[in-house]
């Protein structure tokens, strides 16, 4: 709801500034762009808020029913070809019959409904037609069984609590700063729009802040992830260089090719060893996290026995 009020928002100040600012015979034009980035932004929102009240998951009997917003899709669990685990941080599943599939995304369900939709189908499809168990057992499932809502998150020496008015003492600064520039640029500059100045850090903050559960939620320090540190270092040392690089044009008196295709080379070239550094940390993190698997699945399945 607060997208798509905010698309809407957006829309009706960029056609404002328009008709104050742009040529006449461009005004319709300019308008019609401006209109149809709102509009995406506002379809997305939405689409969102009737997916919030029609979509649904019912595991009834031997039948599976997901109903969209459009569509309704029912799967036998007995014609379950393959089963694919998801293994993204919120977790996901994938079911495929030989004439249908579907997709359920974990993180649209309170906790001990991921845990029973996760318990029914590892126990109903035949493992055989199982996918990527082992990985999401180690970062989905046994989380999961883990989860206690009512145990209060305590850091270990390498962790930190993160809570809401962690978030506060954090942006709201920030906020205030944005609103204050903002309204000091509109003022001097005569530019109404720079009032939008703090939407963008209000947003973070909210996103942030209502994220983040209540009771606070545990988090690694960067200080204690040698992988994260080192790719922040090689992050702010390529950008470093770049915007030195780039300064450094300015004392070329006369270079070979244009100022905006050795930008546009630079550019390309950062972006790709950005690219190639983290699929390189990516890769290495997976290894890890397939190492530790095996002892997820051992605990699970002793949970499961101790359980029967």
């Amino acid at each position: 709801m607060a997208g798509f009020i905010l698309a809407l928002i957006m829309a009706i100040g960029i056609i404002l500034e328009i008709r104050a600012e742009a040529p006449p015979d461009r005004q319709i034009s300019q308008i019609i762009f401006a209109g149809s980035i709102c509009t995406f932004f506002a379809s997305i929102s939405l689409w969102l808020l009737l997916s919030y009240y029609f979509v649904s998951l019912t595991i009834q009997g031997s039948k599976v029913i997901e109903q969209g917003v459009l569509l309704r899709k029912e799967l036998d669990p007995e014609r379950i070809r393959q089963l694919r685990w998801i293994a993204s941080p919120s977790g996901g599943i994938k079911l495929k019959t030989l004439t249908d599939k579907t997709t359920i995304y974990l993180e649209n369900f309170p906790c001990e409904d991921r845990l029973w939709i996760v318990e029914y189908l590892r126990a109903q499809i035949p493992e055989p037609n199982q996918e990527g168990w082992d990985l999401f057992c180690h970062r989905v499932a046994l989380p999961l069984r883990r989860y206690d809502p009512q145990a209060l998150p305590v850091p270990d020496n390498d962790e930190v609590l993160l809570i809401r008015k962690r978030w506060d003492r954090l942006l709201i600064p920030w906020i205030l700063l944005f609103t204050v520039g903002g309204i000091l640029a509109a003022w001097k500059f005569n530019l109404p729009h720079l009032l939008s100045a703090p939407l963008l850090p209000m947003i973070l903050w909210l996103s942030m802040r209502y994220s983040t559960p209540k009771q606070g939620m545990v988090s690694q320090k960067l200080s204690a992830d040698k992988e994260s540190r080192s790719y922040l270092t090689f992050l702010g040392g390529m950008l470093v260089a770049y915007i030195v690089l780039l300064n450094g044009l300015k004392f070329i008196a006369n270079p070979p090719v244009s100022e905006s295709t050795i930008m546009f080379c630079l550019t390309v070239v950062w972006f790709a060893v950005v690219l190639w550094k983290s699929h390189r940390i990516e890769k290495a993190q997976h290894k890890k996290r397939l190492e530790a698997s095996k002892a997820s699945v051992e605990e699970w399945e002793a949970g499961n026995t101790s359980t029967d």
